[in-house]
């Protein structure tokens, strides 16, 4: 795996970090202002299958850190708090 600082958001560990590197996010600045269900729609179709969803919580929590850099709001610091409603 290339270096990165994706690793640095909960939740991300490297085969994740690994497959936002490779649909285009190599870094934590690479993921403001991007959509989670279309990072995971890209990664689905990179794979040539569907993820589970854990994985686009996952996104939306990456997405959140790096809009916030890094302040996750209270509440919302683990993937399991950003499941659909």
């Amino acid at each position: 795996m290339q270096q990165t600082n994706l690793t640095q958001i909960p939740g991300i560990g490297p085969k994740m970090a690994q497959r936002l590197i490779d649909i285009g996010y190599p870094n934590i600045a690479s993921l403001k202002g991007q959509d989670p269900d279309e990072i995971y729609t890209r990664v689905c179709l990179s794979q040539g299958m569907q993820e589970c969803r854990y994985t686009l919580y996952c996104y939306r929590l990456a997405v959140a850190y790096a809009d916030s850099d890094g302040a996750l709001p209270p509440g919302k610091q683990s993937w399991n708090d950003w499941k659909d409603a």
